[in-house]
């Protein structure tokens, strides 16, 4: 965009998304699923002109992005608040809002998109998206992470896949970081988790 420089960048498998210096999201690549957060499925970046036109991610009305993160298919951002929001495919509750609805990906899906429930009084301070999987580092150094878990990537000691559910969030456990620790750094590969330790 004219006059617009970019703070902070992520790749996901098929797209990419940048936080611009004004505190607003664009995506670019592949929209099979909505995870461009534009209000459709169609591909942006591939024809001329399209990079010009391309729209920001809708937040919400006055909420801006602090960080970003690109899974596989899905995109989250961590919000102004210190909410956390995604968008894209959710086949496996890896957008975190107790349903497997894609979204994103249909006109005025962004507008009304939930913040994520982290749990009472919970706040973030950094995500991170993984193939199929999101993890939050919260206001109090805990983690939590929720969608596939076939290999154990939530780090909840199942195979349990949270967030697909009405009411999982909100009882979502942390993941168990070990006696008296707490992380300072979260990343999400395809199918696992990792927390820097303080």
């Amino acid at each position: 965009g004219i006059g617009r420089t970019a703070t902070a960048i992520s790749a996901g498998y098929r797209h990419n998304c940048a936080l611009l210096d004004n505190g607003y999201v664009k995506c670019w690549g592949r929209n099979n699923f909505g995870q461009l957060g534009i209000g459709n499925t169609t591909t942006m970046g591939d024809n001329t002109g399209e990079m010009a036109v391309l729209p920001t991610v809708n937040l919400g009305t006055g909420r801006t992005a602090t960080a970003i993160a690109a899974g596989d298919q899905h995109s989250c951002a961590l919000l102004d608040n210190a909410s956390v929001k995604c968008w894209g495919h959710n086949a496996y509750g890896q957008l975190g809002i107790d349903n497997t609805t894609h979204m994103g990906d249909n006109s005025s899906e962004m507008a009304v998109l939930p913040s994520i429930d982290l749990g009472t009084g919970r706040t973030a301070t950094a995500i991170a998206a993984g193939a199929s999987h999101t993890c939050a580092l919260l206001d109090n150094a805990s983690v939590k992470c929720w969608g596939h878990n076939a290999y154990g990537q939530l780090g909840i000691e199942n195979r349990t896949q949270m967030g697909d559910n009405t009411g999982e969030m909100a009882v979502l456990p942390t993941v168990n970081l070990g006696t008296g620790r707490t992380a300072t750094a979260i990343a999400a590969g395809l199918r696992h988790s990792c927390a820097l330790l303080d």
